[in-house]
């Protein structure tokens, strides 16, 4: 029998599943059998209702916002309509830590809204910490986004199915029925996935909002078993539950990540027969001003920065800020690379090896790696290098490495699609021309690529660049972010370089998702 060598691919995927098993593996064997999971029962069980309550109640609130903004948005033109298209999209990139600084502004004790419940003559003091400050934040991230999602979705349906609709006089219940509820039951389900898992997982909103140990999610423990207790067994079993529960919900994630993005909002708008029903006008105006109330404050109070930016201006913040820039870097080059090698595998399996079972399990190794909690596998691949390389050296290295896993199931689904496409089009032709290897990868693959890999790129920087987790370990004088630099002026009350460094963050990513969104749907 003739020896098939393995794809490079494969042996990436391999290195994956290793690089997770040995950090595991490192993790458990420090924390040896100091802890048993009956001992951690009924904190890990306190824990556990307090997560699954959040996520549940964070999801169910982002999806009714923000399938009701979509709904609105759809039937609606209005000026201004693109620059709230726009802040929607700002949203659903701004990072964590940013987040947190405008509940605290506009919710804060000392916030907008206290302020003007005071001048109103109200006695009693706003507490955000909690439930309130939690769920205000995620559904503020989350419910644009579903609406973005949505609405793309909506814009889908053909013209010719809405001038049917209009040709035999379909009410508006008809319409929903018929034209609007095939979009939702399509996208809610894997919305609803994804939204739980990234809620469930949340670090930064609840370790700053949270309050104290009773409100803190699994993520939270993790981070505090091994910063604070250096409990290694603790931070292994809270890992090992994580990780059971994201399993599932990221094997119901699987498909909606595995297919390509959807199309602009940007398409010729569509009259809808539904548009002039009164009801319906009284309603849209409704839920766009109650969105509108509820997402522009949070959003403009970042630009209180604006006025404190010289403040900040000082080796401190350049050093922060060319630490996040160098980690950003490593981590989308990283995300590519891997997400070209699996893309490439799968592409080779289904279609040149004719496995489609071995193709699916390469295909699910970027979407299970957000199952993975980033906090236990960094304490676990530290411990592996801790005898050759100090805390700011080894957040060095591991930063990048983890922040690069972490955005790869959003750069794999850039470039997956465009290598199968690829093979669709010109794999015949290139097998009977005799292209292999790089003579193939420039000729064939690279003109497909080429703006779907800068958009991946430019997307997995902008992931990084803003992610306020594993730099909670290792952040220190030695090695800042900005991030890590937010949120050390948030912790010292120091609001108003606080804004200016969260603006800062937030203009950077911005212009980074921008240049994403403007590759992905770029004529090729």
């Amino acid at each position: 029998m003739r020896f098939r060598r393995p794809h490079p691919g494969s042996l990436v995927a391999v290195a994956i599943v290793a690089l997770l098993a040995a950090g595991f593996f490192a993790l458990l064997r420090a924390g040896g059998h100091e802890a048993s999971f009956l001992s951690i029962g009924p904190y890990l069980l306190r824990l556990l209702l307090f997560s699954l309550a959040q996520a549940g109640l964070s999801m169910v609130l982002s999806l009714a916002l923000g399938s009701a903004l979509a709904l609105a948005l759809a039937r609606r033109n209005f000026p201004g309509k693109d620059i709230l298209l726009s802040a929607l999209g700002t949203t659903m990139i701004m990072p964590a830590i940013v987040a947190v600084f405008a509940v605290f502004t506009v919710y804060g004790r000392n916030g907008w809204l206290a302020e003007i419940l005071k001048a109103l003559g109200w006695p009693g003091d706003i507490n955000i910490f909690g439930y309130p400050g939690i769920l205000i934040a995620h559904v503020f991230l989350n419910a644009p986004f579903v609406a973005k999602i949505i609405l793309d979705a909506l814009h889908l349906i053909p013209a010719e199915q809405w001038r049917l609709a209009s040709a035999l006089g379909f009410s508006s219940g008809q319409i929903f029925r018929h034209l609007d509820w095939p979009v939702f039951r399509a996208e809610l389900p894997g919305l609803a996935s994804l939204v739980f898992l990234l809620c469930f997982k949340s670090f930064a909103i609840v370790l700053a909002l949270g309050g104290g140990p009773s409100r803190a999610t699994l993520e939270v423990a993790i981070y505090e078993a091994l910063k604070v207790d250096l409990d290694f067994a603790r931070a292994a079993w809270i890992a090992l539950i994580q990780v059971a529960i994201c399993l599932t919900a990221t094997l119901a994630l699987h498909g909606v990540l595995a297919r390509p993005p959807v199309a602009t909002t940007s398409r010729t708008t569509i009259s809808r027969p539904d548009a002039p029903n009164p009801p319906l006008m009284i309603l849209d105006g409704f839920v766009l001003t109650a969105g509108l109330l509820f997402i522009a404050p949070l959003a403009l109070s970042i630009f209180t920065g604006l006025g404190h930016i010289t403040a900040v201006l000082d080796e401190d913040l350049l050093f922060a800020l060319l630490t996040s820039l160098a980690i950003a870097a490593m981590a989308s080059t990283l995300a590519c690379s891997l997400a070209l090698a699996l893309g490439a595998a799968v592409r080779t399996h289904r279609v040149g090896f004719g496995s489609p079972r071995w193709a699916a399990v390469f295909d699910l190794i970027p979407n299970a790696l957000l199952a993975v909690p980033p906090f236990a596998l960094t304490a676990g691949l530290f411990l592996l290098i801790r005898p050759f390389v100090d805390s700011a050296v080894g957040g060095l290295i591991l930063l990048p490495v983890v922040n690069g896993l972490g955005a790869l199931p959003f750069a794999y689904r850039y470039v997956a699609p465009r290598l199968l496409l690829a093979e669709e089009r010109y794999g015949r032709l290139s097998s009977s021309l005799g292209l292999t290897g790089l003579t193939r990868a420039q000729i064939v693959d690279w003109p497909l690529l080429r703006r779907p890999l800068g958009s991946a790129f430019a997307l997995a920087a902008a992931l990084s660049f803003g992610d306020f987790g594993i730099i909670a370990l290792f952040g220190g004088p030695e090695l800042r972010t900005l991030p890590y630099l937010l949120y050390e002026r948030l912790g010292a009350y120091r609001f108003e370089e606080a804004s200016a460094i969260g603006l800062l963050i937030l203009f950077v990513a911005f212009m980074l998702a921008h240049m994403s969104g403007r590759w992905s749907h770029a004529p090729d």
